[in-house]
């Protein structure tokens, strides 16, 4: 398989780059007025109501997030004060805590992951083929 040439593959960088940053920005616009909760918030509700028994512990909600440990620290702070979240210890290692979803946060996803899909319909199916969805698809799995 040929090389991507430097110059084609900035051409690509710039591509996912503009394209990342326009999706979020919309999902970003239809998520906080529909839902009363910020995007960022909903990815954390969507990687706890997909883990075991809704919890994941902090370190590892911070991964697969996508955000530091501090940063983690200080968003899951402001989600259990807004009840959405709650907080566990490890039985088995004292350091060990967990982030749990609460039953507010369940319906707050359920309710945000309902305007997710919505923004999602409009600001991507709208612009790609069944096709073009599935070689995006298949080309950024490669790069992850």
């Amino acid at each position: 398989m040929p090389k991507l040439t430097s110059a084609k593959a900035e051409k690509v960088w710039e591509g996912i780059s503009r394209a990342h940053c326009s999706m979020l920005a919309a999902l970003e616009q239809d998520m906080e007025p529909k839902t009363g909760i910020p995007l960022a918030w909903y990815q954390v509700l969507a990687e706890l109501s997909r883990a075991p028994n809704g919890m994941l512990r902090f370190q590892d909600l911070a991964r697969v997030a996508g955000i530091s440990e501090s940063g983690a620290s200080r968003r899951l702070n402001q989600m259990m004060k807004s009840g959405l979240i709650d907080r566990h210890s490890c039985p088995t290692d004292r350091r060990g805590v967990y982030a749990h979803l609460t039953a507010r946060g369940k319906t707050a996803y359920e309710k945000g992951h309902e305007v997710f899909l919505r923004s999602l319909d409009r600001n991507l199916g709208n612009h790609l083929e069944p096709g073009e969805a599935d070689v995006l698809r298949a080309a950024l799995a490669r790069l992850s």
